[in-house]
């Protein structure tokens, strides 16, 4: 190797060398040695006294950090206590509601409370009381009715108080509970309303704060206790060490009598003197108070002091060299990292600065980690929809421009095996509620769907080759996958006996009726829209009124090969159009429709049967939007009318000007109508109710239509949001208050509905300002 080679290498191995390596070394220097050197000249000109008040003022910083941790414990409990008390299930409805009938409200209540107690430790039970049932419900003890109760009299003062949330005495609600913390902290129900109805009441494990008193002073000889601002005691750390308590009672006088104003201070007991350290808890005002012997702060000292300054020079020149060749060999993994992300450690680009190697691989490894993070929990929420989307998408033929050998590597992404494998479809069908034992009522047929698939995929969990597809409006569908060389019947007698399972478990577990379609197998995936289709058209063919039958496809082949060429994919396109009052889609559609019938089927009695299955598909969702065509009223019979028509022209305008038109006519006049009478009654409950958590939720229920249709209709015909209008409404009633009372701005925000801070930021935001500077201003009198 030339002298130019040895140059050119020494230079790129001094570029790998960052600046965290200079500032490591230079680190180490002054970490091991000159701190080293300042101590040991210090201990020895200044002294132990200077000494112990430096290691003094230490302790009583740890001291407070310990008080605030221990505070930081009792404000978070008060936050868990304050977010479980706003929980809907607390709300008004709770008030009167009867336990007994509605048992699945009393099984939220014992969930949500058992939820609340594991989510601090310190809680040991927590209780509801409800005072217009003289109820006391608990997770663990079950409801229990008051007048049983010895202390039934401190209940019934719970809901005087005019705190939402306070700390009592739990002797008053729990005499015997010895194992009980001597505070039990009271939220008020519900969280917000001027009427409360019960409250929740926490009651927290004295062991476990005990020991947690036991530990604020790391000291053996020292002791700890809590007391309230009157001097009762609430806990004092080690119960079973009465030998120390009359130096507790001392110091609890002292701090009583106020003879000390600072919340530290010495005191001299026994000839021993001890720091103590007093701290408030900022909600309740109770009194931490924690001492400390002297003694065990500064014994270590005292005997370090005097070999420090001996030790420290030599200390000096040994930790210089130690420092140097450390930093030599903790810099070379470092190194080997920043080469691994980057390469040359002193290169510098626009978008990243490797000069700091720590700060550099901080930074990439960081990136790596969130996106990791973040594509495995998308992966993860997304996996189980992804597949069932798949699936839906692959039966109902909307994947028809992937090819098969697409399809089954994206069928083997989702879990299943392709390989050789032959498929087939089960199509479970429930029956309409009028042919059962009316267990369920109209508009629960999304409800029962999901049920039933939920059964269905249990029955299939322990089978491999099995897959759930719910298809709604009462239809399920099973995707099956089998060898390529079982035997057909094989097949079809294990699909019978499922099928048989299927229907015994839904007609046992729902209480209805139950019929299921069998396709025949099929070798490709791209075949299964086809076999749903012919096994739909199969189920056609199922006896009315009958329980539990099955039907396939290989006996009834003929005729649903016959039934296929009829557009249904059209018709419910159509349809949809029609009820949307899309009329540029619906006549898109029929063109479609008719397109299809003349190219499909030549004889004209045919067109007309079609012709004939189409209007009684038209004519039943008139009915089910409960609306009336016109030749109802007119005695007009229309498949009388269309059944003396001839020629594809005639139909064309019969069908437009007949039936389309005066449908989409009367769909638009009568929405239009009750539109409008929707939105009266919405704007009467706001009117109304206001002051409440009102949500499109809310008032679906009340009004009995879906949240997005109303939130739709309502900006439909006020041309408003439906959140502007609540607030809008909401801020003209605080005004009235502000000008005609003398009631705080707390008080009108929480009558109007709101909190106080977000009242304030909302009100000057619509009026330009606050609640205050409106009524001093006397706008609006």
């Amino acid at each position: 190797m030339n002298v130019g080679s040895m140059f050119k290498l020494k230079n790129y191995t001094r570029s790998l060398r960052g600046n965290y390596f200079r500032k490591s070394l230079i680190f180490a220097l002054i970490i091991t040695s000159l701190p080293t050197a300042i101590i040991g000249i210090s201990t020895y000109f200044i002294g132990i006294k200077q000494v112990e008040k430096e290691v003094y003022q230490k302790n009583q910083y740890q001291l407070e950090q310990v008080f605030k941790r221990f505070d930081q414990q009792f404000s978070q409990l008060e936050m868990t206590v304050d977010k479980g008390a706003a929980n809907s299930l607390f709300d008004e409805n709770l008030r009167d509601i009867n336990f007994i009938d509605e048992f699945r409200v009393t099984q939220d209540i014992y969930r949500l409370l058992a939820i609340a107690q594991s989510s601090d430790t310190m809680i040991m039970r927590i209780d509801l009381y409800l005072e217009n049932q003289q109820l006391l419900i608990s997770n663990d003890r079950g409801a229990t009715r008051l007048k049983d109760e010895p202390n039934q009299s401190a209940y019934a003062s719970i809901l005087k108080s005019g705190e939402l949330m306070y700390w009592a005495d739990a002797e008053s609600y729990s005499p015997s509970g010895g194992s009980l913390f001597p505070q039990v902290l009271i939220h008020k129900l519900p969280f917000v309303s001027t009427r409360p109805y019960g409250a929740l009441l926490v009651y927290l494990d004295k062991s476990l704060i005990d020991k947690e008193i036991t530990h604020l002073t790391p000291y053996e000889d020292g002791i700890s206790f809590i007391m309230k601002p009157n001097g009762d005691w609430i806990t004092s750390g080690k119960e079973s060490d009465s030998a120390r308590q009359p130096l507790k009672d001392y110091i609890k006088s002292k701090v009583l009598k106020n003879e000390i104003n600072s919340e530290s201070f010495t005191v001299k007991w026994e000839g021993a003197e001890y720091s103590v350290a007093t701290a408030t808890f900022s909600r309740t005002g109770w009194r931490y108070v924690i001492a400390t012997p002297l003694s065990q702060l500064v014994e270590p000292i005292t005997l370090t002091s005097k070999l420090m300054l001996g030790v420290s020079m030599l200390g000096v020149l040994i930790a210089a060299l130690l420092s140097w060749f450390a930093s030599q060999r903790m810099y070379s993994p470092i190194k080997r990292l920043v080469q691994m992300f980057g390469g040359n450690i002193s290169s510098k680009t626009q978008d990243e600065d490797r000069s700091d190697e720590i700060q550099y691989i901080e930074n990439k490894w960081l990136n790596i980690t969130r996106e990791s993070q973040l594509f495995q929990s998308l992966l993860e929420e997304n996996r189980y929809s992804m597949k069932k989307g798949f699936l839906l998408q692959l039966i109902q033929g909307q994947l028809y421009f992937f090819s098969e050998k697409e399809l089954r590597e994206r069928m083997e992404v989702h879990g299943w095996d392709t390989v050789d494998k032959k498929f087939a479809l089960l199509l479970i069908q429930l029956s309409p509620f009028s042919e059962t034992s009316k267990r369920f009522v109209e508009g629960d047929e999304q409800l029962v769907t999901f049920a039933a698939a939920n059964i269905i995929e249990e029955l299939s969990t322990d089978k491999a080759n099995m897959e759930t597809i719910n298809l709604h409006n009462l239809t399920v569908s099973l995707l099956v996958s089998f060898e390529q060389d079982k035997p057909k019947e094989q097949i079809k007698s294990e699909l019978f006996r499922f099928s048989n399972e299927v229907i015994t478990m839904i007609t046992k577990l729902l209480g209805v009726h139950v019929a299921v379609g069998i396709s025949r197998p099929v070798h490709e995936l791209k075949e299964l829209p086809k076999a749903l289709d012919e096994v739909k058209q199969c189920l056609h063919f199922r006896n009315i009124g009958e329980h539990g039958q099955i039907l396939s496809t290989d006996d009834f082949i003929s005729y649903v090969k016959e039934n296929l060429d009829y557009p249904y994919q059209i018709e419910k396109e159509l349809i949809h159009a029609l009820q949307m009052r899309a009329e540029a889609e619906t006549i898109q559609n029929w063109n479609e429709f008719m397109l299809v019938l003349t190219q499909n089927t030549g004889k004209a009695f045919q067109i007309q049967q079609y012709m004939a299955q189409l209007l009684s598909s038209v004519l039943r969702a008139m009915m089910q939007l409960d609306v009336a065509h016109a030749s109802a009223k007119q005695g007009i019979n229309l498949y009388e009318q269309l059944f003396k028509l001839k020629e594809i022209d005639e139909i064309n305008k019969w069908f437009v000007n007949v039936v389309i038109h005066p449908f989409l006519q009367t769909l638009s006049e009568k929405q239009g109508i009750e539109m409008k009478q929707t939105i009266r009654k919405v704007k009467d409950i706001i009117d109304q109710e206001y002051m409440r958590d009102i949500s499109l939720e809310y008032l679906s229920d009340q009004i009995g239509i879906l949240p997005k249709r109303l939130s739709a209709v309502f900006a439909e015909v006020t041309n408003q949001n439906f959140i502007d209008y609540v607030t809008e409404v909401r801020l003209e009633k605080s005004k009235q208050l502000l000008r005609n009372t003398d009631l705080k701005v707390t008080e009108i925000a929480a009558r109007v509905g709101y909190q106080p801070s977000y009242f304030n930021k909302l009100f000057k935001k619509s009026e330009g300002m606050t609640p205050g500077e409106y009524r001093e201003s006397g706008l609006g009198l």
